[in-house]
């Protein structure tokens, strides 16, 4: 699955553009790392991608499909066929780990069998396997990261947006989580990434995107409207 972001703005209140005439692109298994300072926009373009917020203006393709304007049931049918790691959301408290990353699989409509053995291969791949029982209560804050990626990955979707996903982890961890996000993409997913950390685009292999005051630059086109 391709992206497509075509002179995209968004404002959250008069006389404030966070997004202006953003165009930006993901080709169809490329990796891409999108980045810039807090509230250069990053999570707010990821959001927008997945229909969770709306632009003012533009055009934004996944696949063939247009985001901006599709009604609410067709958007959760579109995500279900990526895998998402992006603010809004979060663990459900009252589910356990294994619990929390079996819900993709749930809406996929796994096999029980097939659902056992996916969650723990996708909790192992971040060193947590021993976790499947615990509450999001009892996770630190980089473990509750990592297992809210482990349930974006574990139906090894064919698209996959991530934000932030190594901003509270030690150097380890943060390493592993860009050799498993690696893996995910050499089997062919095409990946937007969303991190203020310059490292995680070379060490991914990916090309990078720059926001800046509202604008983009992924080295092929620029955003904005001049």
């Amino acid at each position: 699955m391709s992206i497509q972001v075509l002179e995209v703005w968004k404002s959250f209140q008069a006389g404030l553009s966070v997004l202006q005439g953003v165009t930006c692109s993901v080709a169809r298994g490329e990796a891409v790392v999108l980045e810039g300072p807090t509230g250069s926009g990053k999570s707010t373009l990821l959001r927008l991608v997945i229909g969770a917020e709306r632009a003012d203006s533009g055009t934004i393709l996944v696949g063939e499909t247009e985001i901006i304007g599709r009604a609410t049931p067709q958007l959760a049918a579109i995500r279900r066929s990526m895998g998402l790691m992006v603010q809004g959301m979060p663990l459900l408290p009252a589910l356990t780990v294994a619990e929390n990353v079996a819900l993709a699989l749930r809406a996929i409509k796994a096999s029980s069998r097939d659902m056992r053995f996916r969650v723990y291969e996708s909790l192992k791949a971040f060193g947590l396997e021993g976790r499947r029982e615990a509450y999001p209560s009892q996770l630190s804050g980089g473990e509750a990261q990592c297992v809210c990626l482990a349930r974006a990955l574990v139906t090894r979707p064919p698209l996959v947006l991530a934000d932030e996903p190594t901003a509270l982890l030690d150097r380890v961890t943060a390493e592993g989580v860009i050799a498993v996000l690696r893996d995910a993409h050499v089997r062919g997913a095409t990946m937007l990434v969303a991190t203020h950390d310059s490292n995680v685009a070379p060490r991914l292999g990916a090309r990078r995107v720059v926001l800046r005051g509202g604008r983009a630059d992924d080295g092929t086109m620029a955003g904005g409207r001049g």
